[in-house]
């Protein structure tokens, strides 16, 4: 994609506003769209330099996709931002620490899961509050948003997973398994469940050892950290013969499937890239092709689903977790207004400006009180933990719950 011919597409006719959450907070046209495309066209005509206030309008963006559907051109604002992120950092330079974590630490598995350990053990010991409020590059928001993070497990998924399902391996269908870091890490559960309908279904799951799919890095603007991981993931899985890999993670699957995109110019990854993005599948769109049928939950009767934009926008998968639900029995899907605009989340959002992010999320969970659900239902690990902190700041007596929990039938 060329970005000059990209924001020259936008014609300012504003129906972009409408759709944008951090618009719709803001009210600031800078913080609009159409608005970051100028920021961009002025940027790369070199009409004006780098301020503070450019970079906050273009490191605000949720990167949803929200505009991109309300465009009649389709202006790939998403791509936009990320673009012009990536090139504030080749012209101000990369803090060290992102550098650090999207290029060393994120796509090796061993030094991640060393260092989740330590940050285990000092959470546990109260200690990580006090710890990082002495560092200059951790802001207040970020500090805020630890109140997001579930308490961290003795044990990774990795852990508990060797030979847990062996008995149920009776099929000869073979699936690799992408386990997201936040559930491979933080909830383990939730993998748990996965994996076990991956074994009711008769699949043997294989799961090598593998980073960080690399979205965070590609999304905060640092494309060869992106293209690092994402070459270390193609040479792990590339001798699997497996017949999809699945992920739980709706980031995950959007990212994994742009690999042919990521790396088309490159002529040692392009061919295995093709190959492999053309297998991923998210578990949704896996599972709805089975012919499983799910266990009665032990949670309320009414539910409703939040569609994450990763599931919904970027993948155009949206009947597929419906059905799936529909066959859960005792369950009663009803449909929330605005069930697929952005809880605030998206892009590390909440970490950066959680206020923003709150405010985003506050029109998210009066949709959901309007809905009457028991349960709320999502397929995303960040809208996981967003919506699940929003209905405990709200007061909410609302179960957030994964997909994959409820079709496995646990809690």
């Amino acid at each position: 994609m060329v970005i000059k011919d990209e924001v020259a597409k936008c014609n300012r006719c504003g129906f972009c506003l409408a759709a944008c959450p951090v618009y719709q907070v803001t009210g600031i046209e800078t913080k609009a769209p159409r608005g970051r495309n100028f920021l961009a066209r002025s940027l790369l005509h070199k009409n004006f330099t780098w301020s503070e206030e450019t970079k906050e309008s273009l490191f605000q963006c949720l990167g949803c996709r929200a505009c991109v559907e309300a465009c009649f051109p389709a202006v790939e604002t998403d791509e936009v931002v990320v673009s012009m992120r990536s090139d504030y950092f080749r012209e101000f330079g990369e803090p060290w620490l992102q550098r650090y974590l999207f290029r060393r630490l994120l796509p090796d598995p061993k030094k991640l899961s060393a260092a989740v350990k330590q940050a285990s053990l000092l959470r546990r010991g109260a200690s990580l509050m006090r710890a990082l409020s002495f560092l200059p590059w951790l802001n207040r928001d970020f500090l805020r948003a630890l109140d997001l993070l579930p308490p961290l497990p003795g044990q990774s998924l990795r852990e508990q997973w060797p030979g847990l399902f062996e008995e149920k391996r009776k099929k000869e269908r073979r699936v690799a398994y992408f386990g997201g870091c936040a559930f491979n890490f933080a909830m383990p559960n939730i993998g748990l469940s996965t994996l076990g309908l991956l074994a009711t279904g008769g699949f043997r799951v294989f799961w090598p050892e593998h980073g960080c799919c690399g979205l965070p890095a590609y999304g905060h603007g640092d494309l060869e950290g992106a293209k690092i991981m994402a070459r270390k993931n193609l040479e792990t899985f590339k001798n699997l013969d497996v017949e999809a890999v699945v992920t739980e993670c709706a980031s995950c699957s959007s990212f994994l499937k742009k690999y042919s995109i990521l790396l088309s110019q490159e002529p040692g990854f392009a061919g295995l890239a093709q190959n492999f993005s053309s297998r991923v599948k998210d578990i949704s769109e896996f599972l709805f092709l089975s012919d499983l049928s799910f266990q009665r939950t032990e949670f309320g009767e009414i539910a409703t689903f939040h569609d994450p934009c990763h599931l919904n926008r970027f993948q155009k998968i949206r009947s597929q977790p419906r059905e799936l639900l529909k066959k859960v029995p005792g369950l009663n899907l009803v449909e929330m207004v605005e069930a697929d605009w952005c809880c605030g989340g998206g892009a590390g959002l909440n970490l950066s400006n959680y206020d923003l992010a709150m405010k985003i999320l506050q029109r998210k969970m009066e949709n959901v009180q309007k809905s009457k659900a028991q349960v709320l239902i999502t397929s995303c690990p960040g809208c996981y933990l967003q919506l699940k902190h929003g209905a405990k700041k709200s007061g909410m007596a609302i179960e957030v719950r994964y997909l994959t929990e409820i079709l496995a039938g646990k809690g």
